[in-house]
């Protein structure tokens, strides 16, 4: 018996993962995709770090534009610091933005990677309208250090859509905001393939899984994904 490995890239139309065979064949297929996990994410070089210090007023407030890519983009962690005044940090959907100035970088967590990704960030003059769909309140004891607050919550942005940060000085000093932030584009699906037989039933392989197939002789095997995605296949026959 033979044993074969190879990798097939995988899009958004249905192509061939398992070929033909006249012997019936044992497959095992990997989805080479990170796992939907933050650590996975980091790893794989998928997650990418924004950090931001600026001096909000008072009164005053500091804005940004945040510009999603095709996929859109899930924060995954952020820390928010301020070191004299209490701020409130809103996430703001469905507002007019003005922007101002470049771009803000943002870089991979894993320096090996490449630090491309589709989002955007930018300083903003104004933010009208909208809704705050998510906040925090940081609090700030001028007699120490100041305050922060750190969060795991997991945000999903929706694609190609304009989203506002602001930082409300909510005291009577100026303070000094640090503001960071784990995103990730590849996620919830993005990083998951379909796999599919002649008969048209498929089932989802998730990022990092693998499964292992009987097939008998003459049968083949597709796939197909959200986005882009690579598997690995191993099979006998």
């Amino acid at each position: 018996m033979d044993v074969t490995g190879y990798i097939v890239p995988v899009g958004t139309a249905s192509v061939p993962v398992v070929s033909m065979s006249a012997d019936a064949q044992h497959v095992v297929i990997q989805n080479q995709e990170s796992q939907s996990d933050t650590g996975a994410y980091a790893r794989d070089g998928g997650m990418f770090l924004l950090h931001s210090e600026f001096t909000v007023n008072s009164p005053g407030t500091a804005m940004f534009s945040v510009l999603t890519g095709a996929t859109g983009m899930q924060i995954e962690f952020y820390e928010i610091i301020s070191t004299i005044s209490n701020v409130r940090a809103e996430l703001v959907e469905g507002a007019t933005i003005t922007t101002t100035g470049a771009a803000i970088p943002a870089y991979n967590l894993n320096r090996t990677v490449a630090d491309s990704h589709d989002t955007v960030f930018t300083s903003a003059s104004t933010v009208t309208g909208g809704s705050a769909v998510s906040a925090e309140y940081v609090t700030a004891d001028k007699h120490a250090a100041g305050g922060g607050s750190t969060s795991g919550k997991i945000q999903t942005l929706e694609p190609s859509t304009e989203y506002a940060f602001k930082f409300i000085n909510k005291g009577n000093q100026a303070t000094t905001v640090f503001f960071q932030m784990g995103f990730v584009e590849k996620y919830n699906g993005y990083n998951d393939v379909y796999l599919g037989g002649e008969d048209g039933t498929s089932f989802r392989l998730r990022g990092g899984e693998s499964v292992y197939l009987p097939m008998g002789q003459g049968q083949t095997l597709s796939a197909e994904a959200l986005d882009s995605a690579t598997v690995g296949v191993l099979k006998q026959d």
